[in-house]
């Protein structure tokens, strides 16, 4: 923890710890009076206005004559320099004049920019020397007079040229301060240093290369005040390829020719000399950016300095998370050897962030590694980076750490150029990727050989589709620009719902724009849900970038689920003809399935298909995928290519193999009904008439169906040959949704059996067939992974863990898996927590009440619905169930069948010689079949296929979008606890301003003083923490808790403020006790009991239970005499339900309903959870030990599913109620005089449970009872059971009449059903 103290004018409360990050204070150096330089001595301090880490204990010494003290023989001495904050700048006078002739920016755009970013880093006078140096800099390519944009050049051109530009002005006072404060601070910084003399070297770090040239410019103006300084910026790429330009700079650094180096961020990690001091004029989010600082000071007397803007909490983060003991002294090592060392088994904390602009990253040259998921690209000088971040990922996950050196670079002399040297670098990372080891290409300097081997090393990772996509950094949507929403379409008034574009992933369309004929495969299996008899044979899905890594998914079969598994294989290279052939195939495969004429062009095709061979097929692992090129069936794609079904030969009827892993069709067309071959029946001939096929039944035999009922029959060639028994192929449905049901059989009955020379085999396999019908599933969870991936890098630095992203964006109409519900639950008491601490302490002086209304205007749900449409939240919500009629994919389109040739139903690609006819296999040429005529002279009405708007839309509920934003920060919650969802609220925009991490709040809280707080009677202290099993470091906030607002002159200072804090603490802790408890329940049972647990009621309990309200302190003698009473009838109800719950013989319930207790005694159980919240510095150490202690005994005894009420039916009820589910009935059956009476509750056709007892009454009560047991132990009973969310939903009144029919019937002895008549009455949600 970096501490940087700060004068304020009220008291603060303290840092309960009283720890600094490096057991030691921190020491402010006071502005003012003549400022000491440095001398050689390495004990000379570096004084200036700023902080100096704790690291040294750096002092002046006409203060103290203590020596410098170094713990860590690694680091430099570090000191924290603070400077201004920036107030807003006016444009300069020249940047105004500039705007009056090109106001849209459309000549010198690029410098246009580079002024403004001068102008917040450097000042006014930089900005306009930045002109100045472009137009130097400005030659005329041509001159064409009739150009305005070369008309507005000339302007622009003429005007720098005579504009009288002003120096540097350093007087703060003075009206012409032209600098900024921080650069100001650089300046006492770099004066304070003339001490070094000759001996003086200094590193300036900035971010952008325009910065650092203009502060050079500068710099060689100010003679007077930095006489000693010999600037230069180092803001070029040639020092880092050209081994000439690189010695000659060290040489002239060495030497004194030049002093000051400004450089810039990504020429970091070149070989330099040590400096006397490093100034990081920029922070960067990079511990890697640090450790290579530290490297460049390792001199007897070296400081780094890091500038940082006074009170900017961003800047405080920074330092706190990547720099001093954040990082570990083994990446310092590792940066000062070069990389010629063992990666630390320790983390490395990064961004990923190249810290260049987008208009840098488009206009760059060269070889890149692009990511299709975000669009982002890695290039050369960014490998470095990701393979420092591969090798600490690598070294932390393997039990032996690797002892090899990352980078080991040797030289190479090359002759020929007169004994100029080359450099090699070779990387080894530890064990865990299909490649450890890999050579760079030769390269002029050692800096310039590492990042080519790291890139190297990327670039083959990415052949391997092993890089990881999240180490291509992703630009972050800007917080000051706002997001325009292209995905609302319309709104409806009257309902309140508005249609959006629902998101299509990028990953589609970026891939395509590499047109190599590499593709990428991944090898996709389901095993064979359906038993060994229907076996589904692994497909591969070759895509032109590699898809990112992805979760394995469940498909699910009525009841059964299949684990949707995938293994990605290196990179296959491709010819023309084969890639044709791919073209084809899966053109064939996506027809047959979906019974549509797709087309797409092969430049357009996403993702290709292909069949593996069968051998290949059983070890899908990736280990033993390293030539998957011949693993791939191309028999299997060359046949489905020839055609779409082929005839049976004659000679081949009686054979059984040939009717093996066979789909077949009884019409010789390309769409239609299809059927899986069982078996061959020799038994069975076309003049049988086999009792178990009902569609024959009116017929002599199925000869003479066919006579009857097929058009154009003209006999067979053989009546004696076997019969083909059969089962219908099911077509494409749903498989993501968990209750899918089947589909309804129609009245017209479907085949059995099939004469062989009437029908014809599908080109496909069956098994083949069979995994091709999941692909729309499969893709479509695909297509859900990735843009889930999208969200996350674009607005939330990919520090949400997808599985809980993906749950937080399902909204649960769309009837996947999993839901948002859960996460809602969590993220909504979280903000509830969040925003409970940010209105508390920044707003020191405000009531109760009024806390409650500042709370409102940062958890309401029209603000979270605003911050989500502003940044585009409503596209990445999955709002509506997976319409797999329409499912196409990427760029594929329907083809006018009415435009066709008749029967040429296959002209999609050359390959189809046949025109899309049957092949007899014996003579190779098209079938007639007068029923293909038939079929498609139907056909030929048809109009062009459009799928309509409904598949790219849906329609959103703000209530919706504002319960997505809550479940994201839930998710936050779980992917890293309390600082990652802070730092996702501010991604989302939620109004709150002066907090970057929790810590902030503990800095920034006023702390009333101990003497306006009653004195606590003796012995209370001690008793309140005995009973809470926590201490309180400040025992006057204990005071305040317990200070009721009747005791004259403590109006003020009571227990209301705590209270409003202390209830949203206590709110998310039983949220996350009910979430963490059961990682299953269901949120309507969540709900409830959470509303049992945090009432008014429940807490009193607590108090009067635990002792607490004995300790009030109040001067209301009513008061007292309320809160007496209600403690003994507290006591009696307690022994009447124990005694009751002994005899009845069920767990003791919530004695404490219908009671009113005073409202003090669940208040002070709150107000105790404040206090010893902020007592704590605003950390739940304390509270959690608090509610270990005497709340979760309490609630685990008396507040669970079966004891939230004395009538289990009625808790069954209301949770059937919060899931929608209309389908649900209690039936009751007398069993005799003396057997007694069954109920039954049955949910969905299914008994959940069943009881059995003297009266219909006690039955109901324990089925319920046994119901809910049963809803406990498998809290996924309800979504793969229930769809009635997607049905129209019975109203809360209908609910509470059907609740009361209910219990009624239970007493009388009749059949209780909450499913009949549920049309009446309806409300449409």
């Amino acid at each position: 923890m970096l501490r940087i103290w700060e004068e304020t004018s009220g008291a603060r409360y303290p840092d309960p710890n009283l720890k600094c990050d490096m057991n030691q204070d921190t020491q402010s150096c006071e502005a003012g009076g003549d400022r000491p330089g440095l001398s050689n001595s390495a004990l000379a301090p570096l004084a200036t206005d700023g902080v100096i880490l704790n690291r040294a204990m750096l002092q002046d010494y006409s203060l103290t004559s203590k020596p410098v003290l170094c713990a860590s023989s690694i680091r430099p001495l570090e000191v924290v320099i603070l400077y201004d904050a920036l107030l807003p700048n006016a444009e300069s006078g020249l940047m105004e004049a500039l705007h009056e002739i090109d106001p849209e920016e459309s000549s010198f755009t690029n410098t246009f920019r580079a002024a403004r970013y001068a102008l917040h880093e450097v000042g006014l006078c930089a900005s306009d020397l930045v002109w100045r140096r472009a137009i130097r800099e400005y030659t005329v390519n041509r001159n064409d007079d009739d150009d305005p944009v070369f008309e507005i050049a000339n302007k622009i051109r003429d005007l720098v040229k005579n504009w009288v530009f002003a120096m540097p002005n350093l007087n703060l006072s003075s009206r012409g301060f032209n600098v900024t404060p921080k650069f100001l601070q650089l300046i006492h910084v770099l004066k304070s240093c003339g001490a070094y003399g000759d001996k003086f070297r200094g590193i300036v770090l900035v971010q952008r290369s325009e910065v650092a040239t203009i502060m050079v410019d500068i710099m060689r103006t100010m003679i007077d005040e930095l006489v000693f300084v010999r600037p230069y910026a180092l803001a070029s790429e040639i020092f880092v390829t050209d081994g000439h330009a690189q010695c000659e700079l060290l040489e002239n650094f060495a030497s004194g020719k030049y002093n000051l180096l400004i450089l810039i961020k990504t020429l970091e990690d070149i070989d330099l000399p040590r400096a006397n001091v490093i100034i990081r004029y920029n922070l960067f989010e990079s511990q890697l950016s640090y450790a290579f600082a530290c490297a460049h000071t390792m001199v007897p007397d070296g400081h780094l300095i890091h500038m940082v803007e006074k009170g900017n909490d961003l800047h405080r983060r920074i330092l706190q998370e990547y720099s001093g003991p954040a990082v570990d002294d083994g990446w310092i090592e590792v940066v000062l050897q070069g990389g010629n060392s063992p990666v630390p088994s320790c983390p490395l904390k990064e961004t990923g962030n190249p810290y260049r602009s987008d208009e840098e990253t488009a206009s760059r040259l060269g070889l890149s590694i692009g990511d299709s998921v975000n669009g982002g690209r890695l290039f050369e000088d960014d490998a470095l980076l990701a393979v420092f971040r591969i090798a600490a990922n690598l070294q932390r996950s393997v039990t032996t750490p690797c002892l090899y050196s990352l980078f080991v670079v040797h030289s190479i002399p090359i002759p020929s150029m007169g004994g100029v040297q080359q450099f090699v670098c070779t990387v080894t990372l530890p064990p865990g990727l299909p490649l450890r080891t890999i050579q760079g290409p030769p390269r002029f300097t050692s800096a310039h050989a590492r990042r080519s081997g790291a890139y190297r090393f990327c670039l083959r990772l990415f052949e391997f589709s092993s890089l990881d996509y999240r180490l291509i950094y992703t630009p972050h949507r800007s917080d000051d620009i706002a997001y325009a929403n292209p995905s609302l379409l319309k709104s409806d008034i009257v309902s309140g719902n508005s249609c959006y574009m629902r998101k299509r992933p990028d990953f589609w369309v970026n891939s395509l724009r590499v047109s190599e004929e590499r593709l990428f495969p991944i090898v996709i299996s389901v095993g064979n849900p359906e038993g060994p008899s229907e076996p589904y044979a692994p497909i591969v899905i070759l895509t032109r970038q590699p898809l990112p890594h992805l979760e394995p998914f469940k498909l699910f079969f009525y009841g059964v689920f299949a684990t949707v598994k995938n293994a990605r294989a290196p990179a296959l290279i491709f010819n023309g003809e084969r890639l044709n052939d791919l073209h084809s195939y899966t053109l064939r495969v996506c027809r047959t399935i979906a019974n549509k004429a797709f087309v797409c062009p092969l430049e357009k095709m996403a993702y290709f298909i292909a069949p593996l061979l069968p051998s290949q097929a059983k070890d899908l692992s990736c280990s033993n995928m390293t030539d998957l090129q011949d693993a791939v069936d191309w028999q299997a794609v060359a046949r489905a290519n020839s055609n779409y079904v082929t005839r049976f030969s004659s000679d081949n009827l009686r054979d059984p193999s040939e009717f093996e892993d066979a789909v077949i069709q009884d019409r010789l067309v390309e769409f239609t009904r299809r059927c899986y071959v069982v078996r061959l029946r020799p038994d069975l001939s076309p003049m049988s008439k086999p009792s178990d096929s009902p569609r024959e039944a009116e017929y002599a035999n199925i000869l003479e169906y066919c006579r009857a009922r097929r058009k154009g029959f003209q006999g067979l060639q053989d009546n004696n040959q076997p019969l083909i028994e059969v089962s219908k192929a099911a077509a494409v449905l749903n498989r993501l949704n968990p209750v899918h049901k089947p589909l309804i059989e129609t009245t017209k009955s479907s085949p059995k059996y099939l004469i062989p020379e009437l029908c014809g085999k599908c080109t496909i396999p069956a098994s083949t067939y069979r995994t091709a019908l999941l692909l729309p599933s499969i893709t479509r969870r695909i297509d859900d992974f990735l843009i889930v991936k999208e969200l996350n890098a674009q607005f939330f630095a990919n520090m949400i863990l997808e599985q809980h992203l993906l749950s937080a964006v399902f909204a649960p109409s769309a009837t996947f898996e999993t839901d948002y519900e859960r996460l809602e639950l969590l993220g909504d008491s979280f903000l509830k927590y969040f925003s409970s601490v940010y209105v508390f302490v920044f707003n020191p002086a405000l009531s109760e009440g009024a806390l409650h209304k500042a709370r409102q205007h940062i958890i309401s749900n029209k603000v979270l619905t605003q911050c989500g449409l502003s940044i585009g939240l409503p596209s990445y919500i999955q709002g509506k169930t997976f319409s797999y009629k329409l499912w196409q994919p990427p760029n594929f389109t329907v083809q006018d069948l009415a435009s066709q040739h008749l029967g040429r139903s296959n002209d999609f690609t050359l390959s189809s010689g046949n025109g899309g006819k049957a092949v007899d296999p014996k003579t190779q040429t098209p079938v007639n079949d007068t029923n293909t005529s038939t079929i498609h002279s139907s056909s030929q009405s048809k109009t062009k296929y459009k799928a309509p708007d409904d598949n790219i839309t849906q329609w959103l509920g703000d209530k919706t979008i504002a319960d997505v934003a809550e479940a994201i920060i839930g998710a936050a919650y779980l992917s890293g606890g309390r600082n990652v969802a802070l730092r996702v609220i501010k991604a989302l925009r939620l109004p709150v301003a002066n907090v970057e991490q929790w810590e902030d709040f503990r800095r920034k809280a006023l702390a009333p003083p101990s003497n306006v707080t009653p004195r606590l009677r003796s012995g209370t202290l001690s008793a309140v923490e005995g009973i809470i099993g926590a201490s309180f470091k400040y025992p006057h906030l204990l005071s305040q808790a317990l200070t009721h607002g009747s005791i004259h002159g403590y109006e003020i200072t009571c227990y209301e403020r705590l209270e409003f804090l202390g209830d949203a603490v206590l709110d998310f802790l039983v949220v996350r006790h009910v979430f963490n408890r059961d990682d299953h329940m269901s949120p309507g049972a969540m709900t409830l009991l959470k509303s049992a647990m945090v009432s008014n009621s429940a807490l009193a309990a607590v108090c009067v239970r635990t002792g607490l309200h004995a300790y009030l302190l109040y001067e209301s003698y009513a008061l007292g005499n309320s809160i007496q009473s209600y403690a003994e009838q507290l006591e009696t109800r307690c022994q009447e339900e124990y005694q009751k719950a002994v005899r009845d013989g069920r767990p003791p319930g919530q004695y404490w309903l219908d009671m009113e207790p005073p409202k003090i005694l669940s208040d002070v159980v709150e107000s105790i959870i404040g206090a010893l919240y902020i007592s704590d510095g605003f950390t739940s150490d304390g509270v959690e030990l608090m509610f270990k202690k005497i709340l979760e005994p309490f609630y685990d005894q008396h507040v669970t599913v079966k004891t939230l009420s004395h009538h289990p039916t009625k808790i069954l009820f209301e949770i059937m109620q919060t899931q929608g589910c209309q389908q649900f009935s209690i039936e009751k059956e007398k069993l005799g005089e003396t057997h007694g009476t069954r109920c039954d509750v049955i949910v969905h056709d299914i008994i959940l449970a069943s009881a059995t007892e003297s009266t219909g009454y006690i039955a109901g009560r324990m089925a319920s009872t046994a119901a809910l047991d049963a809803l406990e132990g498998d809290p996924s009973f309800m979504a793969h059971n229930c769809n009635c969310r997607n049905r129209t939903q019975m109203g809360k009144k209908d609910y509470k009449n059907r609740l009361e029919q209910m219990l009624a019937d239970l007493e009388e002895g009749q059949n209780v059903t909450a499913a009949e008549n549920h049309n009446d009455g309806m409300e449409v949600n």
